[in-house]
C-alpha cells in the first residue's frame, strides 16, 4: 500500500517539474517589417459645400505614407495607402514652421453656411499638435500653406482640384 501512496505522490510531482516551453525568439529580426509610427504628422482634411466641393482626408506620416479617403467629387474615391517622398514631408513640415502654423488661431469662420473648409493639422515628431479649422476670414499666409500642402496631395490622387 506504501508503494502505491508513493508511486501516486511521484506521479503527481512529476508534472510540476517537467519545464515550460517559453516563447521563442524570432531568428530573424531583419526581415520584420519596421514598426508604423502611429501618429501622423500633417493632416488635410477637405470638409463639404451644398455643391461640389471636394470631401476627402489624407492623413500624412513622417515614412512618406499617406492614408487618403476620398469621399465625394473626387477622381479617387474610397480609401487607399499611397506615399510621398519623405523630403517631400519635411519640406511641408519646414514650410509650416516658416508660415509660423502654430501662431495660426485654431477657428476661421464667419457667418457663409455654404463655405467647405480645410482642417489642416500639423503635428510635428515629438512636439505638440496644432489645428486650424479654416472656412472664411482665413490670412493669406495660411491659404497659401493649405494650397502648398494641397498641390502635393493632389497629385497622389491625380486630381486637379480647384475648390
Amino acid at each position: 500500500m506504501r508503494f502505491l501512496l508513493w508511486l501516486l505522490a511521484i506521479s503527481l510531482a512529476l508534472p510540476a517539474c517537467a519545464q515550460k516551453k517559453l516563447p521563442r525568439k524570432s531568428k530573424s529580426t531583419a526581415t520584420a517589417a519596421p514598426a508604423r509610427q502611429a501618429e501622423p504628422v500633417l493632416i488635410l482634411q477637405r470638409t463639404p459645400c451644398y455643391g461640389t466641393c471636394p470631401v476627402y482626408t489624407a492623413t500624412i506620416f513622417a515614412d512618406g505614407r499617406v492614408e487618403y479617403d476620398g469621399q465625394r467629387f473626387v477622381k479617387l474615391l474610397g480609401k487607399h495607402t499611397l506615399s510621398l517622398p519623405v523630403a517631400t514631408i519635411n519640406e511641408m513640415l519646414a514650410e509650416a514652421r516658416r508660415v509660423e502654423f502654430t501662431k495660426f488661431q485654431e477657428r476661421y469662420v464667419g457667418n457663409t453656411n455654404d463655405l467647405p473648409a480645410s482642417i489642416i493639422t500639423v503635428h510635428p515628431v515629438g512636439q505638440p499638435l496644432h489645428a486650424v479649422y479654416a472656412e472664411e476670414g482665413i490670412p493669406a499666409s495660411l491659404q497659401g500653406y493649405i494650397n502648398y500642402v494641397q498641390a502635393r496631395v493632389d497629385p497622389l490622387t491625380n486630381s486637379g482640384l480647384e475648390k
